[in-house]
Order: structure tokens, then C-alpha cells, then sequence
């Protein structure tokens, strides 16, 4: 590989970032440094890490000092995720409700895609004795396993993430191979039966999707569509609905007009007016 296509890994792994939750152990926040730079990836965000900074973190990272400066520390996930277009939860195991799921592989190969245009990408780790909650795996559009032996499925959580490292590099060696566009990369978005088109809009972030949600939540309230004392599944079921879709952003502002009409229809303060524009165009 020639130092131009170097360079076109490097970019693209620096669309993905590592996300490591309560992390307790300074010992494997040194050690996934040490296998992010190992595979060519740069950013780690720590969400309330127990105990940083750390000695244990240095002495382990031994020749990824330079990543321990770019490391960012946050108070909740939502803010270390919300730049983000697509975000994967590990899990050992679908919970609550099934979720999309993928391998490590095809998840790799899928964030590689959406790295190539220019879209962020989070893969997130929880902690190290009961990895992530319910409501953080609800903020993932994917959930991400590695299948390991099932009769001995033990990987910490720093070995976790050289795997996935591992395989987030070889998908952008592979992507890059096999493109024969590199200078116009379109946006393409994943239809049924793994069909894909190019697409005119840029998808929304998770950021937007946090508005999305609650908007979307309130008018359901209103209309008295959801009890907001006994939502029951619901508001986790059109979170994977809409993390599944992925909207652009012409959807997205077209749904939350949706949702304001329906408001305003519904509490009697909506009038039609003769210059308003129905164009959705």
C-alpha cells in the first residue's frame, strides 16, 4: 500500500472514535490506548471515569503517550456521542427488546462506509463489571458482539477493543482496495435487501436525534397516543424504529413539522393560513 492510501486510512479511522463508560480500572484505559494506536485510531472519549488521571494509565500505554493528550473527558454518554451519525453499543446479548445486532465484522465494514463519508462514528464501551445499561444501549442506532467461544466468552474490555480496533483497520485496508471512487465519495443510504442509492441529503446526528425524540414523545402525549405514567415499550420501540432508518435531514425536519401540526391541530391552534407553503420539496 502506497503512502497516499496511508493517509486514506488514517482519515477515515479518525471519523471513529472509542467511547469507554465508568470505566473503573486505569490499568485498561492504558491498555485501549495502547490498541487503538497499535491499529491507527486517535480518539478516546471517557465518560466519568472513576479514577483519572492515573499512573496505570501511562505505564500501560507505553508509546501511545500522545493519545493520552487528546483524550477527552465527559459527564454522560449523550455528550461524548452527540456529533455522531452512527453509534454501536457492545453487548454481550440483546436485552428488553431485540435490537439491531451486528459482528464485529460487519459492523466494522459499516462504520468503515460511513467514515468514507465524512460521517462520525462511536463504538462504546461499558463498564468493566456490567458493561452498558439499558437506556445507554437505547442511545445506540446498532449493537455490536464479538462471537467468542461459548463456552468461555471472557474478553476484558481492553482486549474488547483491540478486537474491534483489528477489525476497524482491516475494513478501511479493504475499503480502500476495492473503491475506485476515491475522489467524489457520495453519501449512500442502506435500503431493503442490502441495496443502497445515492443519496441528496446529509443524515442527522445523534445530537438532533435527542431533540427528535422528545418532540416526538410529546405530541404522542398530547394526542394521548402514549401515557407518559405507562409508556410501557413504546418510546424504546420508535427509537429503534428511527435508529434503524437513519434520517436524512430534509426527514427529519419534515417529521418534526409533522409534529408540530399534529400539536397545534390537536390543542385547537392551528388555522390555515392562504400564503402558507405545503411544498416539502
Amino acid at each position: 500500500m502506497n503512502l497516499f492510501d496511508q493517509n486514506d486510512v488514517s482519515k477515515q479511522l479518525d471519523h471513529v472514535r472509542i467511547v469507554m463508560v465508568n470505566t473503573t480500572l486505569p490499568a485498561n484505559i492504558g491498555s485501549a490506548l495502547r490498541a487503538m494506536k497499535t491499529m491507527g485510531l486517535s480518539k478516546l472519549i471517557l465518560v466519568a471515569p472513576k479514577t483519572y488521571p492515573h499512573p496505570d494509565i501511562d505505564a500501560l500505554a507505553a508509546g501511545a503517550q500522545d493519545l493520552i493528550e487528546k483524550i477527552q473527558i465527559v459527564d454522560t454518554l449523550e455528550q461524548a456521542i452527540e456529533d455522531c451519525h452512527l453509534v454501536f453499543g457492545t453487548s454481550a446479548r440483546s436485552r428488553t427488546i431485540p435490537w439491531p445486532l451486528l459482528d464485529v465484522r460487519p459492523a466494522a465494514q459499516e462504520s468503515l462506509k460511513a467514515a468514507n463519508l465524512d460521517q462520525n462514528i462511536a463504538i462504546v464501551f461499558g463498564r468493566e463489571d456490567r458493561g452498558l445499561t439499558n437506556e445507554e444501549l437505547a442511545l445506540a442506532n446498532y449493537h455490536l458482539t464479538i462471537p467468542v467461544n461459548p463456552s468461555y466468552g471472557v474478553l476484558n474490555v481492553a482486549q474488547a477493543i483491540q478486537v474491534v480496533c483489528y477489525e476497524l483497520r482491516m475494513a478501511a485496508l479493504e475499503l480502500n482496495q476495492q473503491n475506485t471512487d476515491q475522489t467524489h465519495p457520495q453519501e449512500h443510504m442502506q435500503l431493503k435487501q442490502n441495496q443502497s442509492m445515492q443519496w441528496d441529503e446529509p443524515l442527522v446526528t445523534q445530537k438532533q436525534m435527542e431533540e427528535f425524540y422528545p418532540h416526538l414523545e410529546k405530541m404522542l402525549t398530547e394526542i394521548e397516543f402514549l401515557d407518559p405514567n405507562n409508556p410501557r415499550l413504546l418510546p424504546l420501540r420508535l427509537r429503534r424504529l428511527f435508529g434503524r432508518i437513519q434520517l436524512d435531514r430534509m426527514e427529519y425536519h419534515l417529521l418534526r413539522g409533522i409534529f408540530s401540526r399534529v400539536q397545534a391541530l390537536a390543542n385547537g391552534s392551528w388555522k390555515k393560513t392562504q400564503t402558507e407553503d405545503h411544498s416539502h420539496d
